[in-house]
């Protein structure tokens, strides 16, 4: 099991519950995944790589002050920098696409479509904004 990780397969947060369809772990790629603390702060993100590299960046980001702004200065402010609260999941991954299709460019759209429907650019969330473009 990955450090920080929830092993769930339905998650609640942000007023949404959301049931996990797809089979997320530490090595899986292409991945959208929630940064979620105890407080109720969350994180939307997506990676190419490895969830766990991309969780130890943002881990390490804290004590570095290099990364996602908003969720350093949570954790560095709210929490002193304690990471204990800090827990993450695979919300979904986006397989090859059977025509070649722009896998990246769709994992891009549903980051922000998480971002939307979560509302985390708002009050409790950490991302600073949405990116509409993929959508053009």
């Amino acid at each position: 099991m990955c450090r920080y990780g929830l092993q769930k397969k339905v998650v609640s947060f942000a007023g949404l519950y959301h049931r996990i369809k797809d089979f997320i772990n530490c090595r899986s790629t292409h991945v959208v995944y929630a940064l979620i603390c105890d407080c109720g702060s969350f994180y939307i993100g997506k990676t190419i790589r490895c969830l766990n590299e991309r969780i130890r960046e943002h881990v390490s980001s804290v004590t570095s002050g290099k990364g996602c702004p908003r969720v350093i200065e949570h954790f560095r402010e709210v929490h002193g920098g304690d990471l204990k609260s800090l827990h993450f999941i695979g919300l979904e991954t986006v397989c090859p696409l059977p025509n070649g299709g722009d896998r990246h460019l769709l994992l891009l759209q549903r980051e922000s479509r998480w971002i939307l429907r979560t509302q985390a650019t708002g009050h409790l969330g950490l991302n600073e904004r949405a990116d509409m473009s993929v959508f053009l």
